[in-house]
């Protein structure tokens, strides 16, 4: 029985993706795969996802150091990209956090197929930051999912999949940093099938998918006329950046990173957005009960919660979040 071929791949992810740089990691080393170029975002452009953290990668060095054709295009659907693309006779195009839209002149470039690997398990949580939305919903069964690329955006037939078991305590952090942890197990468990050419795929099921859109102000917003779950839930969502926030009714905008549900610390009634500070510490009324907060955002670093002077409450009227 002859030796497999290599097969010969591209792949897509982000410049400072913590998922593209295992990828490529894995990709470039494996004796059965021809990594044979990266594209990546065009200069100058970063995800926010990774935006301030620690242990920054570099997809272009990474390639850079491998010997790997990179391209950075603005538009990835440009013409001439595809036929630099194409005269690379990839038989893959992979991608994992890429946040461009290969239309389907690019998709048809390769000689067998186009996976993207989602962190999410389809056909539930398509679309933007699945990390974020998994835990403003509550949600305690995720995964991540390897598809085979359509027009339709996460709509592609499901390849693999890994199931997720959620505490329901986790931040959006955490969330990311286990799918990742997952898509690169999952990209290692693919692989030998795509280089035998021999995988499976089923349908999603269209009456289970839902989309969700990229995060806005409203939804990183803490309304504490709410229940306590559910601003709990959005400061986990929020964090680290760019972090839940809400408005005092001195007009001061606070971005808080965590906070601990502490049921009826205080007598009732109380109102919604009041504030306690007791020994020190810092408690916020919801509808049905109290948090006590416990850090807060200054000037990008993670802080015990503190209060302008001569603040009582919080605002709980919407006001979209003050740019620096």
């Amino acid at each position: 029985m002859s030796e497999p071929h290599p097969i010969r791949v591209v792949l897509f992810s982000e410049v400072n993706s913590k998922l593209g740089a295992p990828f490529l990691s894995i990709l470039a080393e494996h004796p059965l795969v021809r990594l044979v170029g990266v594209v990546t975002s065009p200069p100058g452009k970063l995800c926010p996802y990774f935006i301030g953290e620690e242990d920054q990668v570099d997809l272009e060095k990474q390639a850079g150091e491998r010997g790997v054709p990179l391209f950075r295009p603005a538009k990835v659907n440009d013409p001439g990209l595809i036929r630099e693309l194409a005269a690379l006779r990839p038989d893959y195009f992979l991608t994992g956090n890429y946040q461009q839209i290969l239309k389907p002149d690019l998709l048809a470039v390769p000689t067998v197929t186009s996976i993207n690997f989602h962190p999410s398990p389809l056909p539930r949580y398509a679309g933007w930051a699945p990390f974020f939305w998994t835990v403003k919903e509550g949600e305690r069964d995720s995964g991540v999912t390897a598809i085979e690329m359509t027009p339709e955006i996460d709509g592609g037939p499901v390849v693999m999949q890994k199931r997720i078991r959620l505490a329901g305590d986790e931040t959006a952090l955490e969330v990311r940093e286990s799918h990742t942890i997952a898509n690169v197990a999952l990209l290692r468990q693919l692989l030998p099938r795509l280089i035998a050419r021999e995988y499976p795929t089923a349908p999603q099921d269209a009456t289970l998918r839902s989309y969700f859109g990229k995060p806005g102000d409203r939804d990183y917003w803490l309304d504490f006329s709410g229940p306590t779950d559910t601003v709990l839930r959005t400061v986990r969502a929020g964090y680290r950046s760019p972090g839940a926030y809400v408005h005092t009714d001195q007009g001061n905008q606070l971005t808080v990173l965590t906070a601990e549900d502490v049921g009826q610390a205080f007598p009732a009634p109380h109102v919604p957005g009041t504030l306690r500070i007791e020994s020190g510490a810092l408690y916020a009324a919801s509808a049905d009960g109290w948090l006590r907060l416990w850090s807060v955002d200054v000037h990008g670093q993670e802080r015990p919660a503190r209060v302008p002077d001569g603040t009582t409450r919080f605002d709980t009227r919407f006001q979209a979040r003050a740019r620096a």
